[in-house]
């Protein structure tokens, strides 16, 4: 169970951050993101049940924050299969990722962690897509949410180098999360990744509307969130 006490101290802790503090847009952004953060974690709202057999749980730190987020499994699987009706990719992006002698798999400067003993007891057998989603850090750490079973199953003996997955756009990963409250902090963090590594290589003008609080991410609207 998560400590959303401990959670909001990490947060605030985050804020004080010298690099976001610096950024002409502070103010706002800190104002919005406090405000959310603070309605969300009072909230008991919940998209699916975290202890199903579709729930998948997925560790992040940062900044000194430790929280677990929750996906839905069964949605992912929705989404993708109404994404190949449609024959045109939004929310899967097909990837490879490079994959090691040592069978650790990597997508630019990210490790992707992936765990073959999983069960994930909601997939079906003869569906055996792999999807991965970027979670918070510097580099991003990236996860298999799916199909974590198949990732050896899948390598092909002659390109054992690399292995083919799908690649979950960042925008739309909140879709999957368990609560109001994971999607704001999810973004927000992702927020606070994006200023962290891009501040040095672009303006204030212009990194303020990279930001998820700014956009304001379709997310946020389409949960009612803003």
């Amino acid at each position: 169970m998560n400590d959303y006490t401990a959670c909001m101290q990490a947060i605030d802790g985050l804020l004080q951050d010298p690099v976001l503090r610096e950024r002409r847009f502070y103010p706002e952004f800190r104002r919005a993101w406090e405000a959310l953060l603070k309605k969300t974690s009072h909230s008991g709202e919940t998209y699916f049940d975290a202890d199903s057999p579709a729930g998948l749980t997925v560790p992040c730190t940062y900044g000194g924050l430790d929280f677990c987020f929750h996906l839905d499994q069964s949605k992912m699987a929705d989404w993708y299969y109404q994404e190949v009706k449609r024959k045109k990719r939004v929310v899967f992006e097909p990837k490879r990722f490079k994959r090691s002698f040592s069978g650790k798999l990597s997508y630019h400067d990210s490790v992707c962690h992936y765990d073959p003993a999983l069960p994930e007891a909601a997939l079906e057998e003869k569906d055996r897509n792999i999807l991965a989603a970027a979670f918070p850090g510097r580099p991003a750490e990236l996860y298999v949410v799916y199909g974590n079973k198949w990732v050896e199953k899948t390598i092909n003996p002659l390109r054992r180098s690399s292995v083919a997955l799908f690649l979950i756009r960042t925008p739309f990963v909140p879709a999957f999360l368990l609560s109001p409250f994971e999607i704001c902090l999810y973004l927000f963090l992702m927020d606070c990744c994006i200023i962290q590594e891009d501040y040095q290589k672009v303006k204030d003008e212009e990194l303020k509307p990279l930001l998820h609080i700014f956009q304001p991410s379709p997310m946020l609207r389409i949960k009612g969130l803003l």
